[in-house]
């Protein structure tokens, strides 16, 4: 299942860019996240929270800041995603794609989950 939503950010796309690039604040943004570790390149480790149970995982996490774009993915799965920030009149546009297994993530959560990130970064930056 295919998800993506725009929201506006009240904040300098640049700093909201640089805010979710390190995915060691990924936990601070993304509510059902706990744990978000780098290693290996782009190869990362994550712990989230789902419906009262813990998963651990390995995945991959790219960043692109001359498109403010992040990517990512789950490895061995259909799981992926991508975040973009653009300049927008009064601070930024944030876009979130996500394209989930099995429609496990509907879409009120990706929606609550932009929504979060977007009100957490501007009281942040």
């Amino acid at each position: 299942m295919k998800h993506e939503h725009t929201h506006h950010v009240a904040a300098d796309a640049d700093k909201v860019y640089a805010a979710l690039a390190d995915i060691r604040n990924l936990p601070h943004y993304v509510p059902q996240m706990t744990k978000a570790e780098p290693h290996d390149g782009d190869k990362v480790t994550v712990e989230a929270r789902y419906q009262g149970h813990t998963q651990h995982g390995e995945g991959w996490f790219k960043t692109d800041e001359s498109k403010r774009r992040i990517e990512w993915g789950a490895e061995g799965s259909d799981y992926h995603g991508w975040l973009q920030v653009d300049p927008d009149e009064e601070g930024s546009r944030l876009t979130l794609y996500v394209a989930t297994v099995h429609g496990d993530a509907p879409d009120p959560e990706v929606m609550g989950t932009l929504d979060a990130i977007r009100r957490l970064v501007e009281a942040d930056v």
